[in-house]
């Protein structure tokens, strides 16, 4: 009986010593640092959209301390390109991530004026910069930047003065989201011209909405998938020429070259932009444009097919 009881006894001080040496073992978990970047954002009262962007694009591991390059749209701009609370909630995280992702530039800025330098994003997909004749910084053809970045921590920022249109890092997947490049996209797709040409070296390519089309003669996706596959590479090759040109640094008039070895001419009349190969009675009118797609070309979207 003495001797279990000296053995219960043994047992308690067991754990008892156990349980001292666990406390003693037992520290408070250290504070996460915040960093600048993070400060900047939580604290900024003029970023409080763009904070809520990071939110709902699960982006917060992108306030890190870096030494990225982040350009960075105030709620003024934001809300002029229509965004508020509501519909950031209501936007895709996918959507917000890659919007977010183009705005960080993985270096220094350092452009030239009036010549246009490429920057890699974290995007993946470039971002053009040149200095324009006021010295501000021009991205994109349109956007526009005071030349003068704000350390915050390791990283530069750059408030922009109007939102930078994200880029995709494809032209296919630019050609496949775009519900009104539909016939293109399939033009496209059928002639391989990306993947056979356009994987090097810089082009710009002008894309024909789906009404173009059907004035060309093409009334359904079906009837482009059932045409003659050479005359849709003829006709693709048509639409790209060689160079990357944005609305500022169009070439007046040109020619530009097309892949064919055809040349484009590119005029401006009546406010808007205009071009014309040879076989053009009436040139194709430029809709929209300045569309960044990978690291090497650029994209305008007009109301004709251009014709050799």
């Amino acid at each position: 009986m003495q001797k279990r009881l000296w053995t219960i006894i043994g047992s308690l001080l067991g754990l008892f010593f156990i349980g001292v040496l666990s406390c003693k073992k037992a520290t408070p978990a250290k504070p996460i640092p915040i960093t600048p970047l993070q400060t900047l954002v939580n604290s900024d009262t003029t970023l409080t959209l763009f904070h809520q962007m990071i939110l709902v694009a699960n982006d917060a591991a992108l306030l890190a301390d870096t030494t990225e390059t982040i350009l960075i749209p105030r709620n003024a701009v934001l809300e002029a390109a229509g965004y508020t609370n509501v519909t950031i909630d209501s936007t895709s995280s996918y959507l917000l991530d890659q919007l977010i992702r183009y705005q960080y530039v993985l270096g220094a800025l350092s452009p030239d004026s009036g010549t246009y330098t490429a920057y890699p994003t974290l995007l993946g997909a470039s971002l053009y910069i040149e200095k324009d004749s006021t010295g501000e910084l021009l991205m994109n053809g349109g956007t526009t930047a005071p030349n003068a970045g704000t350390a915050v921590g390791k990283a530069t920022v750059y408030y922009l003065n109007s939102l930078l249109p994200t880029a995709v890092d494809s032209l296919p997947l630019l050609l496949q989201e775009d519900t009104s490049l539909t016939m293109f996209a399939a033009a496209f797709s059928l002639s391989n011209v990306y993947d056979s040409l356009l994987l090097t070296g810089n082009y710009t390519v002008f894309a024909p909405v789906n009404n173009a089309f059907r004035t060309a003669g093409y009334d359904s996706v079906t009837a482009i998938d059932s045409a003659n596959v050479d005359s849709l590479i003829t006709l693709v090759e048509g639409q790209v020429v060689r160079g990357a040109y944005f609305t500022n640094n169009f070439p007046i008039p040109g020619p530009v070259t097309d892949l064919l070895g055809n040349s484009i001419t590119i005029g401006h009349a009546g406010g808007g932009w205009q071009f014309a190969a040879s076989g053009n009675a009436v040139p194709a009118n430029w809709l929209s444009g300045n569309l960044v797609s990978g690291t090497n070309i650029l994209v305008h979207k007009t109301d004709a097919i251009l014709s050799p």
